[in-house]
């Protein structure tokens, strides 16, 4: 079995008024694709995608869209529901991003600390 990648999300995200408006536009296709590219930016080096075109065809490919479908989607996730941030040729949620670094900073300190307690012994 694969790894499976933890993160934690509002169980209400579907409330949200930025998620409502994305789903008034492309309705609850638009809210699996939402997820999906959530579930890659989790599963990716420091949270984030960069521009490049196999990653385009990777978020096409796993949307079952066209290229320019996923590009349109993303720019509307950026510009319009303001969910995602786009800069310095990346992509992330910062939503996502805030969450992680949490988690991270939370297993840094745990394995700090077994680690103490394993040198006692």
């Amino acid at each position: 079995m694969k790894d499976a990648y933890y993160f934690k999300h509002d169980s209400n995200a579907r409330n949200d008024p930025k998620i409502k408006a994305l789903i008034g536009k492309y309705g609850l296709e638009g809210y699996g694709r939402f997820w999906i590219i959530i579930e890659m930016l989790r599963e990716s080096t420091g949270y984030k995608l960069e521009e490049e075109e196999y990653i385009w065809d990777a978020l096409a490919e796993q949307m079952k869209c066209e290229v320019k479908d996923a590009k349109s989607f993303i720019k509307d996730c950026v510009e319009k529901f303001k969910l995602f941030v786009q800069e310095d040729g990346y992509f992330y949620s910062m939503s996502l991003l805030e969450r992680m670094i949490k988690l991270d900073e939370i297993r840094e300190k745990r394995k700090m600390a077994a680690e103490k307690r394993w040198d006692k012994d």
